[in-house]
């Protein structure tokens, strides 16, 4: 049994509270009863909520990027034209998960920390008819950058292209319409700003992407979403599902929109811009140039490593910030503040994130 020893304030997976821990140490039911049926089908119901989508929504027992591997097994077949948008290791991910099917994979591509101008896309794709999806992120994790997917979403509208956005942790944080936005199909996943824990992913689609995706002969199995489909209409899923992490993300989603999406968005700015005003009497800088309100990535000053304070900060203050990822290692610490939070637990965070700066920043 692995014993914790120290509070989350990472980009995912973050704390979740005890009634939803309670939730998943239910006794198990098993996933062909009507028991099962009822709560995957309320859990379906109370995700279209948060997509903001009349669309099909599938539940997965996978992580973030087995359903991202779905959208573009599902959706995109060898030899199409795909431009990916990329800001980060996530933008990149979506880059490698097309080349392995076979895409043709053109790169709107900006250094870390920055965001894409929808004029930047738009200009790429009046350049080539031939494009046919547009992959994106809504947040970027491993910056923390916000891209503007609504103007994404009416450039692709309007030039005819269909737009895919990763939205794993922008999901309940960062506003996000998906059929207002003509977003033609976008993932997320539990153990982020929904506060449940790792485990689930869901795909949502929109009605012109499922006529595409039923013309795919991509091969596929686990993630089929046509056999998918044939169970979802008896509110099942084909393979044996995460029954327990279920029971807790149908209590998650509910919480959240007896709440209300718009007062969960409006809550994650007010915290956002709490953490960067502390930051910046800090003197410290914001590293990506339009941050999203998940997470707040800082920059580490040259010749100080942030991985000794995140790793000094969880050993003195029990508190674990992240690292940042790849070539970003030592440059950055991210600090989470999506889902379950408490504005007296992020001041505590952020004091020790204080703390460890001043007395651990180290010359490399």
């Amino acid at each position: 049994m692995i014993k914790r020893k120290y509070t989350l304030y990472t980009p995912g997976p973050t704390e979740v509270p005890e009634t939803i821990l309670k939730a998943t140490a239910q006794p198990l039911a098993y996933h062909r009863e009507a028991s099962f049926s009822e709560i995957y089908s309320a859990t379906v119901k109370e995700l279209r909520k948060i997509f903001i989508t009349t669309g099909r929504i599938f539940v997965l027992t996978s992580s973030g990027t087995g359903a991202m591997e779905a959208a573009v097994a599902n959706l995109v077949s060898r030899n199409d034209k795909a431009l990916v948008v990329i800001c980060g290791k996530f933008g990149e991910r979506w880059r490698e998960l097309l080349l392995r099917y076979g895409a043709y994979v053109r790169n709107l591509e900006v250094r870390y920390g920055k965001s894409i101008a929808p004029e930047e896309l738009e200009r790429k794709l009046k350049t080539d008819d031939s494009i046919k999806y547009v992959f994106t992120t809504l947040t970027e994790t491993s910056t923390g950058a916000l891209l503007d997917i609504k103007s994404f979403g009416n450039i692709c509208h309007k030039l005819n292209r269909h737009l895919i956005v990763d939205c794993v942790a922008g999901l309940g944080a960062d506003e996000f319409r998906m059929d207002d936005w003509h977003v033609s199909v976008a993932v997320g996943a539990s153990q982020k700003a929904l506060s449940a824990p790792p485990g689930l992913a869901f795909i949502a689609v929109s009605e012109p992407a499922w006529q595409i995706m039923k013309n795919c002969r991509t091969p596929k199995y686990y993630f089929d979403l046509q056999i998918a489909e044939k169970f979802a209409l008896k509110n099942q899923t084909p393979w044996t599902p995460a029954i327990s992490i279920l029971n807790g993300l149908h209590i998650a989603l509910t919480n959240v929109n007896k709440k209300g999406i718009k007062k969960v968005w409006q809550e994650h700015l007010q915290i956002a811009e709490f953490v960067r005003k502390y930051i910046a009497d800090m003197n410290l800088e914001i590293f990506p140039d339009y941050p999203s309100n998940a997470l707040t990535v800082i920059k580490i000053p040259e010749g100080f490593d942030g991985a000794k304070i995140v790793e000094y900060i969880k050993i003195r203050h029990k508190i674990l910030f992240a690292n940042g990822q790849a070539e970003m290692r030592g440059k950055v610490v991210r600090i989470g503040h999506m889902g379950y939070f408490t504005k007296p637990g992020i001041t505590k965070a952020l004091n020790a994130f204080k703390s460890g700066y001043q007395k651990i920043a180290v010359k490399k």
